[in-house]
């Protein structure tokens, strides 16, 4: 799912395609989306990515940084945990529960935090502002 910031663009109040409430759609994107969902069908509903590929979500603000969260969660998971799985199941299977779910929960930090400082420094190369100050130096 693309997240795009449309704070700016005028928003225009349009009907959900699956519900029929009114939310806000913007302007810019009355005419790419194909459909519009309200957030209460967008969390009952559990589009499938396909399903929501060209889909406008009218998420409140607020709920973006769990949903944005969540969906970054759910897809290292599906990725990286079958890797971590062959590479460590035996010695992962003499684990207790208790130690099993610590080592599975620092796994998953690590991961979350390496994977956040790596974003941090990919969008600070592709600041135009930061890479000419860095330039400088």
């Amino acid at each position: 799912m693309e997240i795009k910031d449309y704070s700016k663009s005028k928003s225009l109040k349009v009907d959900c395609s699956f519900c029929g409430n009114k939310i806000e759609c913007p302007k810019d994107m009355i005419e790419t989306s194909k459909k519009h969902m309200c957030y209460e069908c967008f969390i009952t509903r559990v589009p499938a990515d396909e399903e929501i590929k060209d889909v406008h979500v009218d998420i409140p603000t607020a709920k973006m940084p769990e949903i944005a969260a969540s969906g970054m969660a759910d897809k290292m998971v599906e990725e990286l945990f079958p890797g971590l799985w062959s590479e460590r199941k035996n010695e992962l299977k003499e684990f207790s529960k208790k130690d099993l779910a610590a080592e599975m929960f620092g796994a998953g930090a690590y991961i979350g935090v390496k994977a956040f400082m790596e974003s941090i420094k990919n969008v600070k190369e592709d600041d135009p502002v930061h890479r000419n100050n860095h330039k400088k130096r």
